[in-house]
């Protein structure tokens, strides 16, 4: 293959667990790819050395050096000014106020460096190369660590008047455990990994046995989507619970975001998703249709999202040269 230094980028997926670096050319082929651990612990020094050599490792790959590339996204997981390119604060990393492209200049001087939300990239790739390709109105589940979410609106990213819309993953669904500025009560609070997580860890003190008791009751350990796909997998009874418990939510809200104004698709990613695959989207799309109003004159339509570990970095290098 051909490679050619014009229009290339590189979009860099910044996750709670790992960060996934890729060289994109202008037609969209990822040339090549960097892999690493995130330092979710690690000062924004730490994090910047991580982020670039993330990159360094998809340039090595790709087999182009550091100068050609014209321009650069980040995908961030929590809430930031895309406008200043600066991630605000994340609940899953230890930096606030990490500026993206200040602290990446120095690696990529004479690139245009940006940034958005990780959720939001996801499915602004997922909307051009992917699962929503054809929705006018696209809305994206992003199961994990955490959960995420955005709008897509005719191929561009609905970030409403807070400039950070589609944070599904923080929508009260326990009015009894809600509290101002925690996830207890949340739909991440019962969804996601760190949910997931809390819930196991509270039956294991309350006496209940699992195969996951040591991964959830170390400190400082989190809990792998590889750890909870083997656990269902063994048929374990208090994984497959808070399994059920996170589909059931997740497919709550999604009734509950149809009702209020009827997608046209809902594309459903993330680490827990994909890991546990068909049966949990199985599972989430028989809670969404139950509590759908009505579906008479159309019905909810969920799809698996497409683009795997490399949706936020497609999207990020889309977003990086639009």
């Amino acid at each position: 293959m051909s490679r050619t230094s014009t229009g290339l980028t590189v979009g860099i997926d910044l996750g709670g667990t790992k960060i996934l670096a890729g060289v994109v050319d202008g037609r969209n082929r990822i040339l090549g790819r960097g892999k690493l651990k995130t330092p979710f612990r690690g000062n924004a020094t730490k994090l910047t050395e991580a982020l670039v050599s993330a990159a360094d490792l998809a340039l090595k790959e790709a087999g182009v050096p550091r100068e050609s590339i014209s321009a650069l996204a980040v995908a961030a997981p929590g809430p930031v000014d895309a406008e200043k390119g600066i991630l605000l604060f994340a609940a899953n990393l230890a930096v606030k106020g990490f500026d993206v492209g200040r602290s990446l200049g120095r690696a990529f001087p004479k690139a245009r460096r940006r940034l958005e939300n990780d959720v939001r990239l996801a499915a602004y790739g997922e909307a051009h190369l992917g699962a929503g390709r054809g929705a006018p109105v696209m809305v994206a589940f992003w199961v994990g660590t955490g959960v995420g979410g955005a709008v897509i609106v005719d191929g561009k990213i609905w970030t409403g008047r807070n400039r950070n819309a589609g944070e599904i993953g923080h929508v009260q669904i326990d009015l009894r455990r809600a509290k101002p500025g925690k996830i207890d009560g949340t739909l991440e609070g019962v969804g996601a990994k760190v949910g997931m997580a809390r819930y196991l860890r509270k039956k294991i003190e309350g006496g209940e046995k699992s195969v996951l008791k040591k991964t959830v009751m170390t400190e400082g350990a989190r809990l792998r989507g590889s750890e909870l796909k083997a656990a269902v997998d063994a048929s374990d009874p208090l994984a497959l619970r808070a399994v059920a418990r996170s589909a059931r939510a997740v497919g709550m809200e999604m009734a509950n975001v149809f009702n209020i104004f009827s997608p046209d698709r809902f594309v459903l990613g993330g680490g827990v998703a994909t890991d546990l695959g068909e049966r949990y989207l199985a599972n989430v799309r028989k809670w969404a249709e139950a509590f759908c109003f009505t579906t008479q004159l159309g019905g909810i339509e969920i799809v698996p999202a497409a683009l795997g570990d490399d949706a936020g970095l497609l999207g990020a290098a889309l977003y990086a040269r639009e």
